[in-house]
C-alpha cells in the first residue's frame, strides 16, 4: 500500500490519564466540646453571641505593643503610634433565654352531671321491651283529681299585647289580691272561666245566680268548682297554693277582705260617683271601653293622662286595659272557639 494514495491520519490526541481513586476519608478525632466552643468563639466576630448559648467567660484584655527600634525610635515614633492596633475584647452579648417551666397539674375532672368521655359513648344492647297493651293502663277518678294545674304557678291568660306577645295575669299568690273590673258581664264570665280551667274554684256574690251556675259545667265539665252566694255572705271556702279561690263579687259593695291565695275581683257594670272610690286601692283594674262620663270619673281618681282618658273610650269590643301602678296596657282577649260558643260574642253586655 502506498503512502501517498490515502491522506494522512489526523493525529490523535494524548490519552488523558484517570484520575485514581482515593481511599475514603477517615474521620479524624475532633478536639473535645469544650475545645469546639472556643474554636467557634474564635472565629466569631467580636461583640456577637449565639442565641441559646451560654455565655463563654472573658479573659482581660491585654494590650501588647512592640517597642521600636532604638535608631528609629524617634523617625518612626509618629507611624508605629499610627500602626499599632488595639483590639479591646467586648464582653459577650446577654440574650434572655426563659427558663424552662414545671408541667402543670391536670386541670380538674369532670363536674358532677357532665358529658361522659368518648369510649362511653358505645351502642349497648338492651333486653327488649314488651309492646304496650292498650287498655291495660288507666287511672282512676281519685287518681286524676290529684293532678291539677293551678293557675299561681303560670299566670292566668288574658291575652296578646300590641307586639303580639301573649299576657298573663299573677292574680293568685300567698297574699291577697284586689281586682276591678269595669265592664260587662261577658268580660267577668271569661276571666271566672279562664280560671277554672286553669284549676281554681270560683265563688260567686250575685243577686243572679242564673248567670253563673252553669259556667263550672261548661268550663270543666263539673258542679262542684263553682258556688253562687248571696251579696254579704260569709266565704265558706278555703283557699291554698294547689287549690286558689277567686271571689267575684257582681254586688254594689263589697265588706270581706281576701285571704291568702284569694282573689278577689270587683265587678262594676257601670262605674258611678259612689263606686269610684273603691278603685284606686285596687291592685289591678281591668276596664273595657268606657263611656265619656266613666272616663271624666275615673281620670282624676288614678290620675290619668288626657291621652290616656281618650283611648280608654275608643277600645273594641274584644279589648281589655290593664292598669297596674304607673304602667298601662291594651290587650285583645282573643276568645277561643270554644269561648265564643259558651260565653257568645265579645262585647260590653
Amino acid at each position: 500500500m502506498n503512502a501517498g494514495q490515502y491522506p494522512p491520519s489526523r493525529p490523535q490526541p494524548p490519552a488523558q490519564a484517570m484520575p485514581r481513586p482515593m481511599p475514603p476519608a477517615q474521620a479524624q478525632p475532633g478536639p473535645p466540646p469544650a475545645q469546639q466552643q472556643q474554636q467557634q468563639h474564635q472565629h466569631m466576630p467580636p461583640g456577637q453571641a449565639v442565641l441559646g448559648a451560654p455565655a463563654m467567660p472573658q479573659a482581660p484584655a491585654v494590650v501588647n505593643v512592640a517597642a521600636p527600634a532604638p535608631q528609629t525610635q524617634q523617625a518612626g515614633s509618629a507611624e508605629a503610634a499610627a500602626a499599632t492596633t488595639v483590639e479591646v475584647a467586648r464582653p459577650a452579648l446577654a440574650v434572655g433565654v426563659p427558663t424552662p417551666m414545671p408541667p402543670q397539674p391536670p386541670g380538674p375532672g369532670p363536674a358532677a352531671g357532665a358529658a361522659r368521655e368518648h369510649r362511653d359513648w358505645r351502642t349497648r344492647r338492651h333486653r327488649s321491651i314488651p309492646r304496650l297493651r292498650i287498655g291495660a293502663h288507666h287511672a282512676s277518678d281519685s287518681a286524676l283529681e290529684l293532678l291539677q294545674v293551678s293557675a299561681s304557678s303560670v299566670g292566668l291568660p288574658l291575652g296578646r299585647d300590641q307586639n303580639g306577645f301573649p299576657v298573663a295575669l299573677t292574680l293568685f299568690r300567698p297574699e291577697p289580691v284586689s281586682v276591678s273590673l269595669i265592664g260587662g258581664a261577658w268580660a267577668a264570665r271569661l276571666m271566672a272561666y279562664r280560671a277554672l280551667r286553669a284549676g281554681a274554684r270560683l265563688l260567686v256574690f250575685s243577686q243572679h245566680p242564673a248567670d253563673w251556675v252553669q259556667l263550672g259545667q261548661s268550663a270543666t265539665g263539673r258542679t262542684d268548682r263553682v258556688a253562687v252566694v248571696a251579696p254579704g255572705s260569709p266565704p265558706a271556702v278555703t283557699a291554698s297554693a294547689d287549690a286558689p279561690v277567686l271571689c267575684l263579687h257582681d254586688a254594689p259593695q263589697s265588706q270581706s277582705e281576701p285571704e291568702a291565695w284569694q282573689t278577689r275581683v270587683l265587678l262594676h257594670r257601670r262605674l258611678t260617683p259612689d263606686r269610684v272610690g273603691a278603685v284606686p286601692g285596687s291592685d289591678l283594674v281591668l276596664m273595657q271601653r268606657l263611656t265619656p262620663n266613666e272616663a271624666s270619673l275615673l281620670a282624676p281618681a288614678l290620675r290619668l293622662a288626657q291621652r290616656t282618658t281618650q283611648q280608654l273610650q275608643m277600645l273594641r269590643d274584644d279589648m281589655l286595659a290593664v292598669l297596674a301602678g304607673e304602667t298601662n296596657h291594651y290587650v285583645w282577649v282573643d276568645p277561643a272557639p270554644a269561648e265564643r260558643a259558651r260565653l257568645g260574642r265579645p262585647g260590653r253586655y
